[in-house]
């Protein structure tokens, strides 16, 4: 598969809410200032200037992870986010232990969807994936999470 092919679409990032008991995918960027529950915020390397202004619009009392995958610890960069949220590089290595791309981040944003879409008792959470999260882990997340497709424009 081409690099190209392994790109979101070309709407840009994904964003999935949870809301009282309704899990839906959104066309438009939510609004972070005012956002309730657990965030989770992934993606590629490539996505870290998105990802740094999405965290740069949390409220102070944020909660939730950041996850980036990159290729190399050369790539790694401070991401300044409130003192709730943590963040995570996921490194992929090289040589024979190298991890496909996504793979590492596929594994990690699994883990995050089945802990809060299983969790007692419901509760609201946002997930946001970068434009260069490769779409098996954007099917993925939305699988687990139950999120249904964006209403139509």
């Amino acid at each position: 598969m081409d690099e190209a092919a392994s790109i979101l679409p070309s709407k840009g990032s994904l964003t999935y809410t949870r809301s009282v008991t309704t899990a839906c995918e959104h066309l438009h960027e939510p609004d972070w200032e005012h956002m309730d529950g657990p965030v989770l915020i992934a993606g590629d390397v490539h996505d870290l200037s998105a990802i740094a202004e999405v965290c740069r619009r949390l409220p102070w009392n944020a909660m939730g992870t950041v996850i980036l995958e990159a290729a190399a610890r050369v790539q790694i960069r401070h991401v300044d986010v409130p003192e709730g949220v943590s963040v995570r590089w996921l490194m992929r290595g090289d040589g024979t232990q190298a991890r496909a791309r996504g793979e590492r981040l596929g594994i990690s944003v699994h883990a995050w969807c089945v802990e809060w879409a299983c969790a007692e008792p419901e509760t609201d959470w946002t997930v946001w994936l970068g434009p260069h999260t490769p779409p098996r882990v954007a099917q993925m997340a939305r699988s687990l999470l139950g999120v249904s497709a964006p209403p139509q424009a």
